[in-house]
């Protein structure tokens, strides 16, 4: 009994730090802005500095998964769309990004590309030659023991807290060298790479369509779907299997079941369009129509092969209602990801007027993948049929498409850490 009376006491006395350490700087501290993130990198050393306008508080917390993850934790931070992304990093980061928590908070998040341990981390004030406030972490090379060892501790001594927290003198300055956890720790999952399934139209016994000087869709569709297959895999990423990677025929209905088989987190069918109208050019991207979904959910009760299987679950009634949940989530999902194709696509290849369609395809029936089909040009029109034999073009274009796949996921990792903030917080 006493043992749990102490546990129950040290949670209230936590629960009351922390209250009092939030008050406290939502007293004393104004909403600070983040004007930029700068690294100094070196040889087994990089520096990184948050431009601020304004004083904020921050915890720090690490995950040691991959190659390791910093995780700082602001109050009161504003920060702009552009920072709102993962961006490329230099040194010891490979990329990094920030993302809203309840609307008070914001959490930044560091992905090493070679684990490093802080060194030390320092604030500077304002000065005749510099007017902005300067948060500064200095990472040297490590191992993750070292990396883990040299997170500072979520909590400094209570006595302290307790006594700046009470002060009578409230516009006391918080030490901001000393970090203090207003949130409870949030366990961040390690990443792991995605699985990637392109799908090449056609193949074997099926051409396709074919262009005016004989070239054939399903040749075109191959190609681009090796280049981006290469393209993803050396971003390291990735996990990218092909539907076919030679010249074969692949039936219709088992090209969508076999990205489900691969536990497939995105599915994208390459395809090359044509027209009696010679005229007609450009790339087009299409996903699943409302007939398509009714069609789908067909499918996948007749087939029982989607993952909300009825077993899982004590009743069809209750299966059919997460089915009903997935499918309405995945048609979200291939929307958001169709939208960043698009815009990833603009410039670098020529698209339709009308670019974002729907339609009911055998292809596009995956109850729990994000699918999109991507029509990557007119091979019926000249000019599109020699970009779909050209590699600079396929190069280009495919490398857009990878890029449209790196910051689908990217924003679904920023949304994720928001949740787990958010979450935290409670």
């Amino acid at each position: 009994m006493w043992g749990h009376l102490m546990t129950d006491m040290n949670k209230i006395l936590a629960g009351i730090v922390k209250f009092l350490a939030f008050a406290l700087f939502s007293t004393n501290l104004h909403a600070a802005e983040l004007i930029d993130v700068r690294f100094g990198p070196e040889r087994d050393a990089t520096r990184i500095v948050f431009d601020l306008r304004g004083e904020v508080a921050y915890s720090v917390a690490g995950d040691a998964g991959g190659n390791g993850r910093l995780i700082l934790d602001f109050v009161g931070l504003s920060v702009s769309p552009v920072h709102k992304k993962y961006r490329s990093g230099e040194g010891h980061i490979e990329r990094f990004g920030f993302a809203d928590s309840d609307g008070k908070n914001v959490r930044a998040v560091f992905d090493f590309a070679k684990t490093a341990a802080i060194r030390e981390i320092f604030s500077i004030p304002p000065s005749s030659q510099n007017k902005n406030h300067r948060l500064v972490i200095d990472l040297e090379t490590s191992d993750k023991n070292g990396f883990l060892a040299s997170i500072p501790s979520q909590y400094p001594d209570l006595t302290a807290v307790i006594e700046q927290a009470t002060a009578a003198n409230r516009e006391v300055t918080p030490n901001f060298d000393t970090p203090i956890s207003l949130q409870k720790e949030v366990a961040i999952p390690p990443r792991s790479k995605y699985i990637i399934v392109i799908d090449a139209g056609h193949g074997g016994k099926d051409p396709g369509a074919h262009g005016q000087n004989g070239t054939l869709e399903k040749n075109v569709t191959l190609a681009a779907a090796k280049e981006l297959k290469e393209i993803l895999e050396k971003r390291k990423r990735f996990k990218v299997v092909l539907t076919r990677d030679k010249d074969v025929k692949v039936d219709l209905e088992a090209r969508e079941p076999l990205a489900r088989k691969a536990g497939a987190n995105l599915f994208i069918s390459l395809h090359a369009d044509a027209l009696a109208n010679a005229n007609v050019r450009g790339g087009s991207v299409y996903t699943l129509s409302d007939k398509g979904t009714t069609r789908a959910i067909k499918i996948a009760k007749s087939e029982g092969n989607y993952r909300a299987d009825s077993a899982e679950f004590e009743s069809q009634e209750v299966a059919d209602m997460v089915l009903d949940l997935s499918q309405n989530y995945t048609r979200n999902e291939s929307s958001k990801f169709a939208k960043k194709l698009l815009a990833e696509l603009s410039g670098k290849t020529p698209l339709l007027n009308r670019s974002l369609r729907q339609a009911d395809l055998r292809v596009l029936l995956a109850p729990d993948v994000p699918t999109v089909l991507f029509e990557m040009a007119y091979i019926s029109h000249k000019k599109d049929e020699a970009n779909l034999n050209s590699k600079a073009w396929r190069k280009r274009t495919m490398t857009a498409v990878a890029d449209s796949i790196d910051a689908y996921f990217d924003e679904r990792e920023l949304g994720r850490v928001a949740e787990n903030q958010a979450g935290g917080a409670q």
